[in-house]
């Protein structure tokens, strides 16, 4: 038996059916999709230096995939520096990481035991990094039940608790999914603010015309500028989204008169709808309930396409608890190159781990809501924050 990893520089070098079915057999999410990560590397939403994608074969079967980049300052992982009022090197320097900090999943599917191929894994990433350069290279956005944390903390990476990403199995239609609501004061306020914008006059739309984009993306920059970064998604990012999973994404607007209230980009994979990017126009969010009826429409759209499960991405945990999500702890690894990249890690991590209180956050959600605190986010967290 012959196996081992092979390294591709572009997504275009390695065959989608071949790498889908691999995501798809693993498991995987729409984010680790060739077409995801073609249209990422196409119009990266931050500053992106190089594409390093490893592909594992068993007697020239692949069976492992594992997208890395080499990227900086991606604004979701440096917006934690405003949104927790810390700052750290380690939210700025360049490095070399499994996936994007932008999906919030851990980018390595394999259809076999993490523990067979972790070490040439991890082996070949670092001699990667040397050659590249950087200080610092990691697997973020694991999940903590993914056996591949384990196999890190034996290896010696450090974990870090960053934003959780949030899931529910959907009841089949947008009314039974409502009925499952934990508390009639929830089914009331979700009706009432739902409605609230149509009622006062707004439309739905689900086609994209000329000009939607640019102006959605204007509502996410806004967003983004609130929480002191950079935009995520800027035209040219959401441009390269449709196009390259035009198969899978849905665009739902909601408009008053000429004026976008907000949007939802979702995306169907397998069984699975994404509702991932948002974007808000903050003079009415609140006064119209956007929020709510762009949800709405993500559940009647579930229903359409019969899926089991509907994703959402970090923050909002209040909504989510409310709407029967369960947030899903992230950890995200990391390893310094050398020892000046050791002591960032060993300092940056311990800097993360004071600041971001995503566990507590989570917590809080449940807590104010009247909702009973899962144990995961009321004991000590499975891994502890450790040296480099």
């Amino acid at each position: 038996m012959v196996s081992g990893w092979t390294v591709h520089d572009s997504m275009n070098d390695v065959d989608a059916g071949e790498w889908n079915d691999v995501v798809i057999r693993a498991g995987g999410s729409v984010f680790h999709s060739h077409q995801w990560l073609t249209a990422y590397e196409t119009a990266p939403p931050a500053p992106l230096f190089h594409a390093r994608h490893f592909c594992h074969r068993t007697d020239g079967r692949l069976d492992a995939v594992a997208p890395f980049y080499e990227v900086q300052e991606d604004p979701h992982y440096v917006g934690y520096g405003p949104d927790y009022d810390f700052d750290h090197p380690i939210l700025h320097t360049r490095m070399l990481v499994g996936h994007s900090w932008y999906s919030y999943f851990n980018g390595v599917c394999s259809v076999i035991d993490p523990a067979e191929i972790v070490d040439d894994l991890v082996g070949a990433v670092g001699e990667v990094a040397t050659h590249l350069g950087v200080p610092v290279f990691g697997f973020p956005g694991v999940p903590e039940s993914d056996p591949l944390g384990s196999e890190l903390e034996k290896r010696g990476f450090s974990p870090v608790y960053t934003e959780a990403t949030s899931g529910v199995d959907f009841a089949g239609t947008a009314q039974a999914h409502l009925d499952t609501l934990r508390s009639q004061k929830f089914r009331r306020e979700f009706r009432r603010l739902s409605t609230k914008a149509l009622r006062s006059g707004a439309h739905i739309r689900t086609t994209i015309e000329s000009g939607d984009v640019e102006r959605f993306a204007k509502l996410v920059e806004d967003v983004c500028a609130r929480h002191g970064v950079a935009t995520i998604n800027p035209p040219e990012n959401l441009y390269s989204i449709f196009e390259n999973l035009r198969e899978y994404v849905y665009f739902v607007s909601i408009w008053l008169n000429d004026e976008l209230l907000g949007g939802f980009v979702l995306m169907h994979f397998e069984e699975t709808l994404y509702a991932w990017i948002a974007g808000l126009n903050y003079d009415h969010h609140k006064e119209l309930g956007t929020y709510y009826a762009l949800y709405a429409q993500t559940l009647q759209l579930a229903e359409r396409l019969g899926v089991k499960r509907i994703e959402m991405g970090r923050s909002m945990y209040g909504f989510k608890v409310r709407m029967g999500f369960h947030p899903q702890p992230l950890v995200s690894w990391f390893t310094g190159v050398g020892p000046d990249g050791r002591e960032l890690v060993r300092e940056g991590i311990a800097s993360l781990d004071q600041h971001c209180r995503t566990r507590s956050r989570i917590a809080e959600a449940y807590e104010s809501n009247k909702l009973e605190i899962p144990e995961t986010f009321t004991g000590p967290p499975r891994f502890a924050v450790g040296g480099a």
